[in-house]
């Protein structure tokens, strides 16, 4: 199973819809977790409306999950919505250039680390848990018995591998897009 997010809407449209390369984002996502070995998609929204647009654009091929109002985002998310017993990819949808090799990377660490939840890459800037892996009955097991925090905070545990940036094979696999700039020429 894997859980893409993402809905910020600071480019002023929805990210999922923006086009790169001739594809929209969201389409770029789903076919780098399908290539990273991943085949049940769940893809958190926002309403109802965003989510009918979604299952559309992949013919009801993927699941979806949407944020309640009184949620405390992806925290939430991830513990109302995960399944037990799976490995699961988180991916942002402003991601796209987190490919199916990273995604296998990371599967690889996760396996070589048996003892712990999942495989946090970091960037520069620290941990970047929107593109975390993640044994999820462990990680459910965790979240249940603590408060709501920032998920950066949560994985800067002993309980995550971190897998520093300079490690991943795939030089822009931490790159993502959230303001005009940021889309290559």
């Amino acid at each position: 199973m894997i859980l893409a997010g993402g809905r910020s809407t600071r480019m002023g449209s929805d990210k999922a819809s923006l086009i790169l390369d001739g594809k929209m984002l969201i389409e770029i996502v789903v076919n780098n977790l399908k290539e990273g070995g991943f085949s049940q998609i769940v893809v958190s929204v926002r309403d109802f409306k965003q989510s009918e647009w979604i299952k559309n654009i992949f013919e009801n091929n993927v699941e979806t999950v949407i944020d309640s109002d009184d949620s405390k985002g992806i925290w939430d998310v991830l513990k109302f919505s995960l399944p037990s017993n799976e490995i699961v990819q988180i991916v942002s949808v402003d991601s796209p250039w987190f490919d199916g090799k990273s995604i296998r990377q990371l599967t690889s660490v996760l396996k070589r680390n048996s003892g712990k939840i999942g495989v946090v890459p970091w960037s520069k800037d620290g941990p970047e848990p929107l593109l975390m892996q993640v044994k999820s009955s462990n990680l459910l097991e965790i979240m249940s018995n603590s408060k709501p925090i920032q998920l950066r905070k949560f994985v800067n545990s002993k309980n995550f591998k971190e897998l520093n940036w300079k490690e991943l094979t795939n030089p822009n696999a931490l790159k993502n897009l959230n303001y005009p700039h940021d889309l290559p020429n």
